[in-house]
């Protein structure tokens, strides 16, 4: 490269200044982007630039966070072949790990630090044996030289250490070496049963628990070697941190896991842990629907028992996986639909408002199978009521669970199913609700195309009586009852719009700007050279309508009562 002596010239400079750092961003920011790494490494090594020194330390920690980012890759592609004690090579890697922090790329040094304890064996050894003695940093590291080192008999000789940070650091040492036989991996796994069953620190007991599943994601499900025994020895424990472990272990290294392993974590899930929020958040990563060794059952029961304790409700969207998998198929909605609004828990039936109506989809059908109805009429009617009132903003569905109770239910379910579906569904909404009850009045079962005749039948009287008295001064609002109802219609357009602009990615890329009319607008660009270019842009109009319930018009607080009594009201039992 015609380019590399100047650069030379220009770092060795640049480091007597005490300025390498800042002069290696300057070249990361150029357009044509150069790969400072190797020349880095080459000039460190032939003693022109102390990479490692306390000055460039120092710079590396005061950079700012895009700064950091721009330049670690260089100092990274630098660490495998750095000649330098193990101190200085730890000390920077150290330096580049905290300073990327929680970021996803941050543990990148230690890899390369993995690379370089392949290249120098005898002083990766010296940083296992000095963390025997407890030196903080070796000790923090030695997992990385027993990696590059590929020596498993290194790792089991720190599992005798009488200090648990040690054995711990064994342990997590194991996890990541490869297996040469199914007996060490064997081995591997009874020092982590042993781990458990004997020990109480929690640093150890998560040591084993990492270890352990990804040596069966080595060694495969064909032979899950002590899972069983193992699992149960944790969940027996019912420790609320270990049991969110279990529930990430599911994600990162569930290939090497039996249905019967899955099943067992997933009931222990169902009780009491520390962080409910993660454990769903790891769960909807790792589950999926073609994978047979999951129970929709039994993942269904994990998110009754753990949605109910979150600090804030959860968006379907946030288990994006899971509600997919429902609308895979009529039958997963019919069971979570059903044993969800039974349950009367109003955080579970508030989450399937969310779902139907994710994405601003419309008239979602959910018809609950025979199976899945509650068997006791006094079950079928507390369902009913509690779909009327989560659902009521959402008729088509409502109306459809409703349909479900009128064919398959009890006889006094289905008279107040019905008696639901005309007041208040009915009367509120004659749009497509009116015209899904239209097309269910030739409805294959009796049950239903009879109950539809007759709903539509004291609709349409219901509708012919409205219009006789429409004209009657004592049926029209008040000035006051009209001033209230725009101030209200004000203040409700008022939070749509700013949840809408919350919600929307186009608010955080371009600028806001309110215009209260005119049919053009008109702005100024300012391009790269200094010109500015105007830009003229014809407005348009465009809306969003939705039926708005007319009892809400007729009578609002007797509505709004009636829906407040049947989201809050409980089984006796309850």
């Amino acid at each position: 490269m015609k380019s590399l002596p100047p650069i030379h010239k220009a770092l060795e400079e640049a480091d007597l200044r005490g300025e390498l750092i800042p002069y290696v961003l300057s070249l990361e920011s150029l357009a044509g982007r150069l790969e400072c790494g190797p020349v880095l490494c080459e000039l460190h090594n032939a003693g022109k630039i102390s990479l490692v020194s306390d000055d460039n330390l120092a710079a590396i920690e005061a950079l700012g966070h895009n700064d950091f980012w721009s330049v670690v890759h260089s100092l990274d592609q630098a660490i495998p072949e750095l000649d330098c004690s193990y101190q200085d090579v730890l000390r920077f890697v150290q330096t580049l790990v905290d300073k990327a922090g929680s970021d996803g790329a941050a543990g990148m040094p230690n890899q390369s630090l993995v690379k370089w304890c392949k290249v120098n064996p005898e002083k990766a050894k010296q940083i296992v044996s000095e963390a025997k003695y407890l030196d903080k940093i070796c000790l923090s590291h030695c997992v990385f030289a027993i990696q590059g080192l590929g020596d498993a008999e290194l790792a089991f000789e720190l599992l005798g250490h009488s200090d648990k940070v040690v054995v711990a650091a064994g342990l997590r040492s194991l996890g990541r070496l490869e297996m040469g036989s199914g007996t060490i991996a064997k081995r591997v796994i009874d020092e982590c049963c042993e781990a458990i069953a004997t020990g109480k620190d929690p640093y150890l007991r998560s040591s084993a628990i990492e270890t352990a599943f990804k040596t069966w994601e080595k060694i495969g499900p064909l032979e899950p070697y002590t899972q069983k025994e193992f699992l149960k020895a944790i969940t027996s424990e019912k420790e609320g941190d270990e049991l969110v472990q279990l529930s990430a272990s599911l994600f990162y290294y569930q290939k090497g896991l039996v249905d019967e392993s899955i099943n067992q974590i997933l009931e222990a899930l169902v009780g009491e842990i520390s962080n409910p929020q993660a454990t769903l958040h790891w769960l909807d990563h790792a589950i999926h629907s073609k994978d047979e060794r999951w129970s929709l059952t039994k993942i269904i029961d994990v998110l009754a028992a753990q949605i109910p304790k979150l600090d804030n409700p959860i968006e379907s969207r946030q288990l994006y996986n899971f509600c997919q998998w429902i609308w895979e198929d009529p039958d997963n909605a019919s069971q979570l639909f059903s044993s969800w609004i039974v349950s009367g828990q109003f955080s579970l039936c508030k989450f399937l408002v969310d779902m139907v109506g994710e994405g601003g989809k419309k008239n979602t059908l959910v018809e609950i199978s025979k199976p899945d109805l509650p068997n006791d009429s006094d079950n079928q009617i507390f369902m009913a009521r509690k779909c009327v009132g989560f659902l009521w903003l959402h008729e088509v569905t409502a109306a459809s669970i409703l349909l479900s109770i009128v064919k398959n239910g009890k006889k006094a379910a289905r008279a107040a199913a019905e008696d639901l579906l005309f007041d208040p569904l009915l009367l509120s909404y004659g749009g497509d609700l009116r015209s899904f009850l239209e097309g269910q009045a030739q409805n294959p079962s009796k049950r239903i195309s009879d109950c539809v005749r007759r709903l539509l039948k004291s609709h349409d009287a219901y509708i012919a009586g409205l219009k006789k008295v429409e004209h009657l001064v004592e049926f029209f609002p008040t000035i006051e009852q009209r001033r209230a109802a725009v101030v209200k219609d004000r203040e409700r357009n008022k939070d749509i719009q700013k949840q809408a602009h919350e919600r929307s990615i186009f608010s955080q890329l371009v600028t806001h700007q309110t215009l209260l009319y005119g049919k053009k607008s008109f702005s100024i660009i300012h391009g790269g050279d200094g010109k500015k270019i105007p830009s003229v842009t014809s407005l348009s109009e465009f809306s969003y309508s939705t039926e708005f319930p007319r009892l809400s018009v007729v009578d609002p607080v007797g509505f709004n009562q009636a829906l407040t009594i049947f989201r809050i009201e409980r089984k006796v039992s309850q």
